[in-house]
């Protein structure tokens, strides 16, 4: 195991101690905390022109008496930053095959930029910002003592680490490379410049930390040249590309080879010296670049030796092997064994630039890629694709129109046909309600593939796995095999020799190795792009741009560790701690915000019924003194009186009962606030549950609908609290929340009016969905008045209908005029857990 030599001072402690021998304070080279505030602001959000603009401005001289009065002499200053490791510039020419004009080989310069990489660990290693967020010991976690269920999670969970570490000597620690490269445009409407940059990160940081862009975990590596190699002939441009692209790579990593093998001593972020063997682990690259980085054709796999004839089947084949690639590398080379070379579907790159790099496989170093695979590749490229075919543009574009409501879900209007544009968001949102869309209109074995494709999904992007859920992803896997020959049947398809849907069959093998999918996303290289790539792009001047924009991210650096030096000295000097971890806001929570309560708000526990769970009402109810036959017309609370009246006899005594002229003060909305889900992330979840009445159209101002959210509600207290889950729990449309008038004394927690639906049995055997309906009581809706703290999180129902949906069906009447429904796992991550992991 890893072993700590001795203790050094961090940088910060180093920069603390200079600063307070030269008698500078922390603002320093700026003249004070105003302008040193000044100077983020106008980094972060202003161009070179516009600052030097302001700066000469007659009221920014006169009032602010800054100590730099132009841009030049600002960007000075930020020079002065202590900054990250420098940049290099390599030039690199290629020599070509085509002839010019006057006979002679012409040839292309260009240049690569980039930095040391054990000078990028080096900085990701020992800053202290990261000292609460680091490891740097391999981990096996179990759910329990027993050991039968393994946990997977950060990279030190996985075996990789535990392997690697085995071959390292003793008192060695590992600093597990994450790599990524990913080709961008760069100019926009016209022009083709374009950049390609490499991302490099650790494995040692928490993933949580390093995918936030404001922890600034992850380094830009270099940027590699886009050249057009107009001096090659079409025939030989293809491979000169690929073979330009490994030896950048091998001038970027090289000093990985000897660093890898012997180690480097580097200062930690608690200031430990550590013995560092930086190690490439992981490599983040979509599908053509995966082939591009294995030497592979792109009708191969990049991982394994399966035949491309039978990427469709569900069969594992053994794994690339290092040393038979590079032996079969060099028989090609010395024009022998041509045959074997063909039938691997090797590319001719000789010097692969992971061909020295110590201890790294470079096919097991490939991470399941979570965008491009499943939700844009598996999902939208296929099974909306092939689901499409079968019922038909008009029919789900009708189905995704009448689709229910749900807080935050993205309601398609006008359905999916009309979609111009694609993202990653669009998908997820379509997976969220497709199995409902689909159930009633299509053959049971299309049903099941679609169920079996969307667990999948779902169990994919789950941020932490277990053995339990690992085995369910294994299974949901095996039954898309086994009844996908229905699109064949159907003449939708004629085979499924895909590459995307072959993938799948590794993301056990990578979760197992390397720790949970999310800690590999495809997505976060590409928000980078817009900090490293596109932001810097726009400050140059569209000339030499790499030169610029390696100067412009450098300053950017600079500034960001300054401000991570302040906010640690600040914690040091008045709590005494380390810089707390950087965490991005909970996108739910935000959402839910942007639209919840007042700032002002009470938060209640649940007196013991679920103590994990909270609400959050606004400290004065919006609709005050409403009227009962308001409510009775606008609400639908047409049985408020008696409900009211059976709950006081029932929790409140009092001689006064209710009656028709009493009035009731309603909110418009409830948040639950649900415990941290250990298969998501340590925060909390949120959930929003609306009661507004409709709002009818006035002048320019449109109409707005009714919304009764739905819920899950604690009808069986003793059962749900021995047994937890959805047991003891009953669905119910919230119709009112409101506070108890004071005739009938005080209670501790609002009212809830509610409509119960039935109680939600056993899961249909083909979609897994409950299928509940309207509970009823002499032929009126089962209406009752419970206490909030019984609500325990929101539900979305999506009407089940047959071959083709009711024309009276909308957005917001289906809860109102369906008969039967689907309880929807699928609505968010948490809720499909919550259902579906035991």
């Amino acid at each position: 195991m890893p072993t700590r030599t001795s203790k050094e001072k961090t940088k910060f402690e180093t920069l603390l101690e200079n600063q307070t021998k030269a008698e500078k304070d922390q603002w320093s080279p700026f003249a004070s905390q105003e302008e040193w505030d000044l100077a983020v602001w106008l980094m972060k959000n202003v161009g070179q022109r516009s600052t030097d603009k302001f700066l000469k401005l007659q009221a920014t001289r006169d009032r602010m008496n800054l100590s730099f009065h132009n841009n030049h002499a600002f960007l000075k200053k930020v020079d002065a930053l202590p900054t990250g490791p420098q940049w290099e510039c390599e030039v690199i020419t290629t020599p070509g095959d085509r002839a010019g004009e006057d006979g002679e080989i012409v040839g292309e310069e260009m240049e690569l930029w980039y930095r040391n990489p054990v000078e990028c660990i080096r900085e990701l290693i020992g800053n202290p910002a990261f000292s609460n967020s680091i490891s740097f010991v391999p981990e096996r976690v179990y759910t329990s003592n027993d050991g039968d269920d393994r946990i997977y999670d950060e990279m030190w969970t996985g075996d990789w680490w535990w392997n690697t570490q085995d071959k390292l000597p003793d008192g060695a620690a590992i600093a597990p490379l994450i790599l990524a490269s990913d080709k961008t445009q760069l100019s926009q409407f016209q022009g083709d410049k374009k950049a390609w940059p490499v991302y490099l990160t650790i494995g040692n940081i928490l993933k949580e930390v390093r995918h936030c862009p404001s922890a600034h975990a992850t380094l830009l590596l270099g940027y590699l040249p886009v050249p057009k190699l107009d001096c090659y002939s079409d025939a030989t441009c293809s491979l000169a590309s690929y073979q330009l692209f490994h030896h950048c790579m091998s001038r970027i990593l090289e000093p990985l080879i000897k660093a890898g093998q012997d180690g480097v001593e580097m200062v930690c972020a608690n200031g430990f010296i550590r013995l560092i063997h930086p190690i490439l682990a992981a490599y983040v690259a979509d599908y053509p670049e995966q082939c591009l980085v294995s030497c592979c054709m792109e009708n191969r796999c990049p991982r394994c030796t399966v035949d491309p004839k039978n990427r469709g089947d569900f069969v594992q084949s053994p794994d690339h092997n290092v040393a038979l690639t590079l032996n079969t590398l060099s028989a090609h080379k010395d024009d022998y064994d041509p045959q074997r070379f063909s039938d691997d579907g090797i590319r001719a790159i000789y010097e692969p630039f992971w061909r020295n790099l110590p201890y790294c496989n470079i096919f097991e170093c490939f991470t399941p890629d979570l965008l491009h695979q499943l939700h844009k590749g598996l999902f939208k490229d296929h099974i909306v694709k092939w689901c499409t075919a079968i019922v038909g543009e008009a029919e789900l574009d009708a189905r995704f129109k009448a689709m229910s409501g749900y807080p935050g879900l993205r309601h398609f209007s006008k359905g999916i046909s009309f979609v111009s544009q694609w993202t990653g968001m669009e998908h997820r949102e379509m997976q969220r309600i497709f199995l409902g869309v689909l159930a009633g209109v299509v053959d049971e074995d299309v049903v099941t593939v679609v169920r079996a494709a969307l667990d999948f999904i779902y169990y994919a992007q789950l941020q932490m796995h277990t053995s339990t859920t690992l085995a369910a992803l294994k299974s949901c896997l095996e039954t898309f095999h086994r009844h996908k020959d229905i699109f064949i049947k159907l003449d939708i398809r004629k085979h499924f020799n895909i590459p995307k849907i072959h993938c799948l069959l590794h993301y056990f093998a990578s979760i197992q190795a390397l720790g949970s999918n999310d800690g590999y996303n495809s997505e976060s290289p590409e928000r980078l792009h817009i900090d490293f790539a596109k932001d810097a792009f726009r400050a140059s001047n569209r000339k030499d741009y790499h030169e610029q924009m390696a100067l412009w991210l450098q300053r950017h650096e600079a500034m960001w560790q300054r401000e991570a030096y302040i906010k640690w000295l600040k914690d040091q000097l008045e709590l005494g701690t380390h810089a707390e971890q950087y965490y991005d806001p909970d996108p739910e929570l935000s959402a839910d915000e942007a639209d919840g309560p007042s700032d002002e708000t009470d938060t209640h526990s649940d007196m013991g019924i679920a103590t994990s769970f909270r609400y959050h009402v606004a400290k004065t109810p919006p609709f005050r003194g409403v009227s009962v036959e308001f409510l009775s017309a606008n609400f639908s609370a047409t049985d408020l009186i008696p409900a009211l009246t059976t709950f006081l006899l029932q929790h409140q005594p009092c001689p006064i009962l209710p009656n028709t002229f009493d009035h009731f003060d309603l909110y418009k909305q409830i948040v639950i606030t649900l415990p941290p889900n250990a298969f998501l992330n340590n925060r909390p979840i949120t959930n929003r549950i609306r009661t507004t009445p409709a709002v009818p159209h006035s002048g320019r101002r449109p109409g707005s609908p009714a919304i009764f959210d739905t819920a899950l509600i604690i009808d069986d207290p003793a059962k749900h609290r021995s047994l937890g889950g959805l047991a003891g729990l009953c669905v119910a449309q919230i119709r009112m929340i409101f506070l108890l008038p004071p005739q009938f004394g005080t209670y501790p927690h609002p009212l809830i009016y509610v409509e119960w639906f039935t109680p939600l049995g056993i899961p249909d055997p083909l979609t897994g969905m409950y299928i509940i309906s309207r509970s009823t009581r002499y032929h009126r809706p089962n209406s009752a008045i419970i206490s909030a703290h019984r609500i325990v999180r929101a539900c979305h129902l999506m009407g089940k209908c047959g071959t083709s949906i009711a024309k009276e069906w909308t957005t917001n009447t289906v809860i109102e005029k369906g008969k039967k429904f689907y309880l929807n796992p699928y609505i968010h991550v948490d809720t499909f857990t919550a259902i579906n992991v035991q």
